[in-house]
């Protein structure tokens, strides 16, 4: 520590060239943050562990396939079971077909949803007293509460896509929970309309059951009794049904990965360009430093610390515009779009933050280390009789 001013001094010699350089590190470390903080949020349970003891049933086939509403009462009969919704994506066009206007609406049991199955959701209980009784009402997240300004008694119209229907509903409360950006209305207001599905299916059966012991009973229950009939099933939990919507999309572990893996090389010959610079221009100095008493490990050790110093300071104000200005910015600019369901668990762990300090000093150590044993092999007379 005690040429720690040293090692300083010789880091910001040459300002702009290293103002640039650690731009190129701040650029990098703030990528690979987002990058890796969205996949983790991706992959973590969506009710953060709320929803444990919830299965969602769909079709074997995939969502676009409907399942027989017949099978909801066999399904309540397994035991373990607590409680069976079925749900419908309702897909529908609110105002115009623009991405901002775009949000989440289901069809649900209203008997029994906040009660028996969301029962982590907070909801006013008058409100949701009000919403079971009224047919052609609906509950909406509080993201998209603000958005709209709903106020309560709000007409709400819904123009059907794949279902060729219009819905007019009121508005009567608001709920909070992990997930903010769908909308919930009474199955019989939608199956009054007459669609060719009314009353006979469902998209899937949301449900929850006892505990989280009971859960791999259950769902295989399910998927044995109806393996042979037309609309075969397949049961998971809500974390894997959540999942499946990634694995959609594709690969995207696997891109991310190159994608750090690449812009990681840069970066590391980037730095290397910078240190190894440095080092050129101070190969009288170093030789002087030589002749004054320090030794090859001196200088060895400044080379690699003024890099690894670099990098830090580099990594250092990546992390912290990820931390607290990206990723929070993100978070609120997507809260009522459909990437809001994989937002919920958006942000930098304790993990994160090492692997990315980790980083830092990784690419300051190979971006220093061939310079620094050059500097530190460079014969004294032969520093001393270049002219740089």
């Amino acid at each position: 520590m005690k040429f720690f001013r040293l090692i300083w001094k010789n880091v910001f010699r040459k300002k702009t060239r290293m103002v640039l350089t650690t731009g190129s590190i701040v650029l990098v470390l703030v990528l690979i943050v987002v990058l890796v903080s969205l996949l983790n949020a991706m992959e973590a349970d969506p009710s953060g562990g709320r929803g444990a003891n919830r299965l969602v049933v769909q079709h074997a086939t995939g969502l676009a396939s409907f399942l027989p509403l017949s099978q909801r009462q066999r399904i309540e009969q397994i035991p373990g079971v607590v409680a069976v919704s079925p749900e419908i994506w309702f897909g529908g066009v609110y105002k115009d077909d623009r991405p901002e206007n775009f949000f989440g609406q289901l069809s649900a049991d209203p008997q029994i949803f906040f009660d028996k199955i969301f029962d982590d959701a907070m909801i006013d209980p008058a409100a949701n007293a009000e919403w079971k009784a009224t047919r052609n009402g609906f509950v909406a997240g509080q993201n998209l509460v603000t958005k709209f300004g709903w106020k309560k008694g709000d007409h709400v119209q819904l123009r059907g896509t794949y279902i060729p229907v219009t819905l007019d509903l009121i508005y009567i409360g608001k709920y909070r929970a992990g997930d903010e950006s769908n909308i919930f209305f009474h199955n019989e207001y939608l199956n009054q309309s007459k669609w060719f599905g009314a009353n006979r299916v469902t998209g899937i059966y949301y449900m929850k059951v006892a505990s989280t012991q009971d859960l791999p009973r259950v769902a295989a229950a399910i998927d044995r009794m109806f393996e042979n009939s037309d609309a075969p099933t397949k049961t998971m939990t809500e974390k894997q049904f959540q999942a499946q919507f990634m694995e959609m999309m594709g690969n995207i572990k696997g891109l991310i990965r190159w994608i750090s893996l690449v812009i990681l090389f840069a970066v590391t010959l980037i730095v290397a360009n910078t240190v190894a610079m440095s080092a050129r221009e101070r190969v009288t100095e170093i030789s002087v430093m030589r002749v004054l008493g320090f030794r090859r490990s001196h200088v060895l050790s400044f080379i690699l610390s003024e890099s690894v110093l670099m990098s830090l300071l580099g990594g250092l104000v990546g992390v912290v515009l990820a931390k607290f200005v990206i990723i929070p910015g993100m978070v609120k600019g997507m809260q009522t779009t459909p990437m809001a369901p994989f937002l919920i668990n958006f942000r930098v762990t304790w993990q994160v933050l090492l692997a990315a300090f980790g980083i830092s000093v990784g690419v300051g150590v190979l971006a220093g280390f061939v310079p620094a044993i050059r500097s530190s092999q460079l014969r004294i007379v032969d520093g001393l009789r270049q002219v740089v």
